[in-house]
């Protein structure tokens, strides 16, 4: 990673998947993790999802960090796995896709993927490739209510994303935050990476395991 130490305290520009950019003060960098400081929050953003870092060309304005980064504080040892470990039970925010990010709490961490508690979204399972950034927030509560209305009691989850949406056919459910009506109905069938959905109009839509970015429902776990 010795491209990255050139950049350790200056100020650099990341674009990743999904045309967001993040600008501010790298402070930290693993095998495949970086963490920003934008002057307000910290941004622990995979190198999966990272399209090109550069330093910016914005410098006027000096960003200092106050304090150190609240999860993963060895640069020398931190990941992505351990920041998603260390993230556990914290209220984070993440971003996944669209032009959202989901606020709430990681509740479970499977081989590939998560279980996350959202107040606005309840109960989703999100596969760790997909999770864009994760950002702390140590002193705030999500959309400001009562953090015990979390479920902290461990749910049995299949190791695996694809194991668990096998175990959903059957069920109503939402994918990718259901943005989309082709992404909302009952799972028929999971046969070579494809889920098999009927609509609420009748339709058949086959859905790409790799690209299903979360799933949620009222029956999920």
């Amino acid at each position: 990673m010795n491209y990255l130490s050139q950049y350790m305290g200056q100020i650099i520009e990341i674009e990743i998947s999904g045309k967001k950019i993040i600008t501010g003060k790298l402070i930290e960098y693993g095998s495949d993790i970086v963490v920003v400081f934008n002057g307000r929050n910290f941004f622990y953003v995979p190198l999966l999802h990272i399209i090109h870092i550069k330093k910016s060309e914005n410098t006027e304005n000096e960003i200092i960090t106050v304090a150190p980064s609240p999860i993963g504080k060895d640069s020398k040892l931190i990941s992505f796995e351990k920041t998603l470990t260390n993230a556990l039970g914290i209220f984070v925010e993440t971003y996944i896709t669209g032009n959202q990010s989901i606020y709430g709490y990681i509740t479970q961490i499977q081989k590939d993927y998560i279980l996350f508690y959202s107040p606005a979204f309840k109960t989703l399972l999100i596969p760790i490739t997909h999770l864009k950034w994760i950002v702390p927030h140590l002193d705030k509560r999500p959309y400001n209510v009562n953090n015990n209305l979390m479920n902290s009691s461990k749910v049995a989850l299949a190791d695996t994303f694809e194991e668990q949406i096998k175990k959903l056919i059957g069920e109503v459910v939402l994918f990718d935050l259901g943005k989309n009506s082709d992404k909302i109905g009952l799972i028929k069938n999971f046969e070579n990476n494809m889920v098999e959905l009927i609509t609420g109009d009748g339709q058949t839509v086959f859905l790409n395991l790799f690209h299903i970015k979360s799933i949620h429902g009222s029956k999920i776990v």
